[in-house]
């Protein structure tokens, strides 16, 4: 009997296990309920920053071209008065008419980026967007002792572009504006060009674009805009696309639009493949916008090229390298052979501009 006792004094209560048991599963749920509370959050806000994984075989950057619609609004700006050698605008522009000069009369083909292979190209007659250039040209020192120098080389040019019918506006060192080319006119400014925007496909920019040019060299040191050349051009943009309510998206630099056809090479011209003063003038970064030629028509670019072009153009060019990845996804075509089916499409349009220019 005494065994029996000691036996039941050493054996632990259940109902206080149970309890013990209890007390701590309670104990248990209640700092998990805490951490949880606590972790949940964090782990929902990580999980939205990070991007889904891609699909397999589609390139995981960026979906399409940005739109190219106007980015920056479009100031109203009207003629104030023109006399017999000038005219004067709203916003404080003043362009010297002295030396306009007529060409033949602009009309061009504009292809659509949705229907191209269901519609037929548009037939325009007015400018779709502008193309920056320099006049590379011989240059001196901006300094005051040089002021005869400049003036003498600034005829120079104005004498030269208006003989080869070169450009429609030249802004000079000093930020006189000059209308060479009249504007309903084509001016020889682009060359083989293509640009996409506002929808549409452009393969004749000389044509479809008006074409200004700052008096300036590309890599001269004694080619630095002056700030009037930099607020001229400023006026003259939003004249200009007031006027013909041009997109911000079409206001672009030769060195974006210029190409060899015969090579499928983009980068044939360099005036101004880095360094535009695009916000200066009012307008978005363009420099960011995918190049046209690459993922519309499966240009090329020779990699020496874009190592000299700089930053500005590797980022239009690896944009578009990835777009046209995203499209071959979409048709379900190797890249290579994609490319390839966007040039054979180029030329065939090409073929359709060509006897429109004559």
């Amino acid at each position: 009997m005494l065994r029996l006792r000691y036996l039941r004094a050493a054996a632990p209560n259940p109902l206080v296990s149970r309890s013990l048991i209890s007390r701590r599963l309670r104990r248990w749920i209640l700092w998990s309920g805490i951490l949880a509370a606590l972790l949940v959050p964090f782990l929902m806000k990580l999980a939205a920053g990070r991007p889904d994984p891609p699909p397999p075989h589609v390139h995981p950057a960026v979906a399409r071209p940005a739109p190219f619609g106007p980015v920056t609004a479009i100031m109203p700006v009207w003629q104030v008065e023109r006399t017999g050698d000038s005219e004067a605008y709203s916003n404080g522009l003043r362009i010297d008419t002295r030396y306009v000069v007529a060409n033949h009369p602009r009309a061009y083909l504009a292809f659509s980026q949705d229907t191209l292979r269901n519609r037929g190209p548009l037939s325009r007659t007015q400018p779709a967007g502008i193309v920056y250039h320099t006049t590379e040209s011989c240059q001196a020192p901006f300094e005051a002792q040089d002021t005869p120098v400049l003036k003498r080389l600034g005829e120079s040019v104005l004498a030269y572009v208006r003989r080869k019918r070169a450009y429609h506006y030249v802004i000079d060192r000093f930020g006189r504006v000059y209308s060479v080319v009249a504007e309903p006119d084509v001016a020889f400014h682009a060359g083989h060009s293509v640009w996409a925007g506002d929808g549409w496909l452009y393969l004749d920019l000389n044509s479809a674009f008006l074409g200004v040019a700052f008096e300036a060299q590309t890599g001269e040191p004694d080619s630095a805009l002056s700030p009037a050349q930099v607020r001229a051009a400023a006026m003259l943009t939003e004249m200009l696309r007031s006027r013909y309510q041009i997109p911000a998206g079409n206001c672009v630099t030769h060195a974006q639009v210029s190409v060899n056809p015969s090579r499928m090479l983009i980068g044939y011209h360099t005036d101004w493949s880095a360094g535009f003063p695009f916000a200066a003038l009012g307008l978005p970064d363009n420099y960011r916008r995918p190049l046209p030629a690459l993922w519309a028509f499966g240009f090329n670019y020779d990699p020496y090229w874009l190592r000299t072009a700089g930053q500005s153009m590797a980022s239009g060019v690896e944009l578009a390298e990835q777009e046209l990845a995203r499209r071959a996804a979409v048709a379900h075509m190797p890249p290579g052979a994609y490319r390839k089916a966007l040039q054979k499409q180029y030329r065939t349009l090409l073929a359709q501009v060509r006897p429109a220019r004559r």
